[in-house]
């Protein structure tokens, strides 16, 4: 959400591609290429989608036991 917020990916934050994620991040955080790739690639099998093809709307990152868990 902050990444949209903030412009790095487009700020409806629907139909991003995992791909363009690991794109942003890098060019923003300047941050490894494994950690650019790990993190929308988690995000990809989470959802149960192909990394390299599919795109996911941000709403969708809220699944329970995905990325937020019970304390």
């Amino acid at each position: 959400n902050a990444m949209a917020n903030h412009g790095i990916i487009p700020r409806d934050g629907r139909k991003v591609s995992f791909a363009f994620v690991n794109q942003r991040i890098r060019d923003t955080f300047n941050y490894s290429a494994t950690f650019c790739y790990y993190t929308p690639k988690y995000a990809a099998d989470m959802l149960g989608r192909n990394y390299d093809k599919d795109t996911f709307d941000l709403e969708e990152m809220d699944r329970h036991n995905g990325i937020e868990h019970d304390a």
